[in-house]
């Protein structure tokens, strides 16, 4: 089987593939009203750096968790490293191993667009408690796309599909989800115009060379400088 655009992240253990990264995420949460009361999940939680930060600097409860086996032990790793508690599952959002009405808050970066869209927002509403919020950082594309640009974008990242902002949104309503806002969204390009510079993230140079996997990152990278304006992200939240 060949490797994947996430088999790559995973192996160089790149923390935060999103567009701003931490530094978004920061601005994301500062906005939530989050409590000691507060349950939250991060769903795709990578290498843990969003799970950590939360917890380090909110009161709440926080559930990671993440289908790829070797993103799940860079985070058990680094949750044991930083002596932080941290409830830690190998799962899918596609069927989220919690019980119904489990979380106040559903935290997605980047993650949603790798699986089966339905499925998982239909999981991500059922483990929501009335009330609850959904804040989803995605790949959104800001035009429908040619049939080519489509192709060379799915191909790359072993998607399904590349969707536009109205397109999301309507997964989301379609999933019961009545009220959904767009907190913020660029183009790639447009982005970089902002200002909102990622904060700096190692990647893991103690790995063995892998061509292939360093290919998918170079894959990545042509795709981001290629469509740049016509590709980009949107920040939705979602209320039940």
């Amino acid at each position: 089987m060949k490797p994947t655009y996430q088999d790559a992240l995973a192996y160089f253990g790149v923390s935060g593939a999103h567009p701003g990264g931490l530094t978004l995420t920061k601005f994301l949460l500062e906005q939530e009203k989050i409590t000691k009361e507060t349950t939250l999940l991060d769903g795709g939680c990578g290498t843990g750096q969003t799970s950590a930060y939360i917890k380090k600097n909110y009161p709440c409860s926080v559930t990671s968790i993440d289908y790829h086996p070797t993103m799940v032990k860079r985070a058990k790793n680094r949750f044991e490293k930083e002596k932080l508690s941290i409830q830690l599952v190998q799962g899918s959002l596609e069927k989220l191993p919690f019980p119904s009405n489990s979380f106040d808050i559903i935290l997605v970066e980047s993650v949603l667009i790798f699986t089966n869209c339905k499925n998982s927002l239909a999981e991500v509403k059922r483990v929501l408690k009335p009330g609850g919020v959904l804040l989803l950082l995605e790949m959104t594309a800001e035009r429908a796309l040619h049939a080519m640009e489509h192709q060379n974008m799915c191909e790359v990242y072993g998607i399904e599909k590349v969707y536009t902002e109205n397109e999301w949104i309507h997964l989301m309503k379609e999933a019961g989800f009545p009220k959904v806002e767009v907190k913020l969204g660029h183009s790639v390009f447009s982005h970089m115009m902002t200002g909102m510079e990622p904060e700096d993230e190692a990647i893991d140079t103690s790995v063995p060379v892998n061509m292939q996997l360093e290919g998918k990152l170079m894959d990545h990278s042509y795709i981001l400088y290629t469509y740049g304006n016509i590709i980009g992200y949107r920040v939705y939240r979602a209320n039940l």
